[in-house]
């Protein structure tokens, strides 16, 4: 019998691309269970979504997901998402994912426990509910971090939980490290101009000032691996956001 799936994502500054990334994503698997945490309910007209104060820190997003999450995931797994990581190649989709607790793309800048990131992932209820009982102010550590790097040891030990070895999680996402092959996911702000190739001028237009500035570095050569077009489109809306940039809220 095919376990039960949730989509999840919270998103209370990208709306529009969160909200594209969410109706995307949903053509691309049978999930049993759909979780939209947001502050702007009129963002997303015909969903059912759970209202929440704007997310105006990491440590509040990390609290969420960490806490909020579990009272709330009925689902077997959840397939967690963000506006700028979604499923990339729905054909790429294994029944092997079902068989971890979690899985996400691999970290180059460790050795040893580096599956994975967070910002697009697979999270089984069992340690959603696991990471949920253990002590977490969401203040010093990433939620993914502290969930496969602190609190790895135990809950494999003490829980039994398992997480996708390297190759699965190379399969299943790419992050920071570009890969020769298909993967069904990414995660990462500097993927979306390849992502949104056909819709550069959307993309631009939904971008928030502060997330082109604050991302501008890697944002501007994969623009212009798009084309130069792209590129030159980008920095004449970097140059119309800057006096933007400063009245937008913060993004976690």
């Amino acid at each position: 019998m095919t376990q039960s799936l949730a989509l999840v994502i919270a998103d209370t500054s990208q709306h529009v691309l969160a909200r594209n990334a969410l109706l995307h994503t949903v053509r691309s698997l049978d999930f049993s269970q759909v979780l939209i945490y947001t502050d702007r309910p009129e963002a997303w007209p015909g969903l059912a979504v759970r209202h929440i104060a704007a997310l105006t820190s990491l440590a509040a997003y990390n609290r969420l997901i960490v806490h909020r999450l579990a009272e709330d995931l009925q689902a077997e797994h959840a397939l967690v998402i963000q506006y700028d990581g979604f499923v990339l190649n729905p054909g790429e989709f294994s029944p092997h994912f079902r068989h971890y607790d979690y899985i996400g793309a691999p970290w180059p800048h460790f050795e040893t426990m580096e599956v994975g990131n967070g910002g697009f992932s697979w999270r089984s209820r069992r340690l959603v509910e696991a990471v949920a009982s253990l002590p977490y102010d969401g203040e010093h550590q990433a939620e993914d971090v502290h969930i496969c790097r602190d609190l790895r040891p135990a809950l494999e030990s003490r829980f039994g939980l398992r997480f996708a070895p390297r190759a699965i999680a190379a399969h299943f996402a790419t992050e920071s490290v570009p890969v020769p092959w298909p993967t069904f996911g990414f995660h990462g702000v500097f993927h979306l101009p390849a992502v949104y190739r056909g819709q550069i001028d959307y993309l631009l237009k939904h971008l928030s000032p502060r997330t082109l500035h604050r991302w501008q570095q890697h944002l501007r050569p994969a623009f212009a691996r798009v084309s130069a077009a792209a590129l030159a489109r980008f920095e004449q809306r970097l140059q119309i956001g800057q006096g933007q940039e400063l009245a937008c809220p913060t993004n976690p």
